[in-house]
C-alpha cells in the first residue's frame, strides 16, 4: 500500500467514524467493519475486477455478508465499491479500530522486551504508561532477545528505549563524538 492509499484509508475511516458517532453506533460499526474486512479478505479482487458490473459487485457483497450488517456499514461498503476504493478495506478497518479506541481513551502500545514479562510486571508497565499519557493503555508485548535487557515501548509517535542495546548504542555515540 502506498502513502496515498494509507492517507485515503484513514480519511474514509474517519468519515465513517464521525457518521457512526453522530448516530451513537460507533461500537457496532467498529465490530461490523472489522468482521467484514476479515470475511471478505479472500474475495477482495472480485470487488475490484473491471469486468464485473457495479450492481453485480453490490449483489455479491450483500450475498457474502448475509444481511447481518447495519444499513450504515452496508452502504459504506457499497460506497467503497462505487468509488473503486474497496481494496482499502483492510487498512480502513484497522484505522477505524484505532480511531474508535482513541475516542474511548484507549491507546495501544507496542512493547519489545528482552525476556517474557510476568503478570505483575505487565500490570505495572500498563499502569505507568496509563498514568503517563492519561489514557488506558493496552500492551502488545513481543520478546526480542537482541535487546539483551530492558524494554522498548512505542506508543503512537513516541518511542521509549530502555533496553541495554539502546543504552550501549547511545554510549558508543557519545564516546565517538
Amino acid at each position: 500500500m502506498n502513502m496515498n492509499d494509507s492517507v485515503l484509508a484513514r480519511r474514509y475511516a474517519l468519515a465513517l467514524y464521525q457518521s457512526a458517532a453522530e448516530a451513537k453506533e460507533e461500537k457496532a460499526v467498529a465490530k461490523e467493519i472489522t468482521t467484514a474486512a476479515h470475511a471478505l479478505s479472500t474475495t477482495m479482487a472480485a470487488f475490484s475486477h473491471p469486468r464485473v458490473s457495479l450492481e453485480d459487485k453490490k449483489g455479491n457483497l450483500r450475498d457474502a455478508l448475509g444481511g447481518k450488517y447495519s444499513k450504515r456499514t452496508l452502504r459504506f461498503l457499497e460506497l467503497l465499491i462505487e468509488k473503486k476504493r474497496f481494496s482499502l478495506l483492510p487498512h480502513l478497518a484497522a484505522d477505524f479500530g484505532r480511531i474508535y479506541d482513541e475516542g474511548r481513551g484507549v491507546m495501544h502500545a507496542s512493547v519489545r522486551t528482552a525476556k517474557d514479562l510476568d503478570e505483575a510486571e505487565r500490570r505495572t508497565l500498563e499502569e505507568r504508561l496509563s498514568g503517563f499519557i492519561g489514557k488506558t493503555v493496552i500492551l502488545d508485548i513481543r520478546v526480542d532477545e537482541s535487546l539483551m535487557g530492558g524494554v522498548v515501548v512505542r506508543l503512537g509517535d513516541w518511542t521509549l528505549d530502555g533496553s541495554l542495546k539502546g543504552k550501549l548504542k547511545n554510549l558508543r555515540a557519545r564516546l565517538d563524538a
